[in-house]
């Protein structure tokens, strides 16, 4: 129990710290200038190290436009961790994903995502406004959006135990319960966002530095998480955005293409794009604005 807490403890792929109170505020020593959204792509160096790329999704043709929705304006709340937080503000690479499926549609997307934070405070900030990074944001549920998406909070678990999980698959019905009771004619979609690289998970970010056992036990925790937001999904007959199986490799790692070279935990330019597409792809499949 003391090394799955210590696990746990560090785990949060973030230095901030978070108070929660009715408008939380995240503090404390090393709180990043700036958010993950806005890290950039250095050059990839690794050394001697030989590093096997698996094969990027084939471009696809551009979609047969829908050529109309109900509404001309809709919005798009994500709700998340870093994992959110990386497709940035207005979360570009969505709004271009969404574009070329309803090109006469506006999309107003709000990101909810506070890097470093597990889902009990994701719940929390679907009812309360908070301050992150020197911002301070309205409650999720304030902007009554048309869509939520929630991803799976995978990157900062609890533990890897089967109690841990099965408390994971009751936050994200809270979580579903919660954003349904407030807002009632919203639609709900869960994402499972991109698969980590147990050979280099963590590589690069600052403060970090996993030996070879931490970063394939924390890998294995984390893909615990994501798989367990895709049986909930299915399980409760949600819209599911899985960005998780497709950047998955043979082997069981996440391909590296989908992933940040500067950190190796976030996204590449590549991983925002696959999973704006899969998030995109559900709202099609399911017709969640025809």
């Amino acid at each position: 129990m003391l090394a799955f807490l210590s696990l746990s403890a560090v785990t949060v792929l973030s230095p901030i710290a978070v108070t929660i109170t009715p408008t939380p505020t995240i503090t404390g020593p090393g709180k990043p200038a700036m958010t993950f959204g806005q890290i950039l792509n250095p050059p990839q160096v690794l050394g001697q190290t030989t590093v096997v790329y698996g094969p990027s999704l084939p471009p696809s043709p551009p979609p047969t436009p829908v050529k109309k929705t109900k509404k001309s304006v809709v919005t798009v709340a994500l709700l998340g961790d870093s994992m959110m937080d990386t497709l940035g503000p207005q979360a570009p690479a969505l709004q271009y994903a969404l574009k070329r499926i309803y090109p006469h549609t506006a999309f107003v997307i709000k990101n909810y995502g506070v890097g470093g934070t597990n889902i009990q405070y994701g719940i929390e900030r679907i009812t309360n406004g908070y301050t992150y990074l020197g911002t301070t944001y309205t409650s999720l549920i304030a902007t009554n959006p048309d869509i939520v998406v929630v991803e799976s909070f995978g990157y900062n678990p609890f533990g890897s135990d089967a109690g841990t999980i099965d408390s994971h698959w009751l936050l994200l019905a809270k979580a579903v319960d919660t954003i349904r009771a407030n807002l009632p004619n919203a639609k709900i979609i869960i994402a499972a966002t991109i698969a980590p690289n147990a050979n280099f998970f963590g590589d690069g970010a600052p403060g970090l530095a996993f030996s070879v056992l931490d970063k394939w036990e924390r890998v294995t925790t984390i893909k615990k998480y994501l798989e367990n937001a895709v049986r909930f999904a299915n399980s409760e007959h949600l819209p599911l955005a899985d960005a998780y199986h497709p950047s998955l490799l043979s082997d069981g790692n996440g391909n590296l293409i989908y992933i940040n070279s500067g950190d190796h935990i976030h996204y590449s330019d590549k991983g925002r794009a696959l999973m704006a597409s899969q998030i995109a792809g559900a709202i099609t499949k399911n017709k969640l604005l025809e």
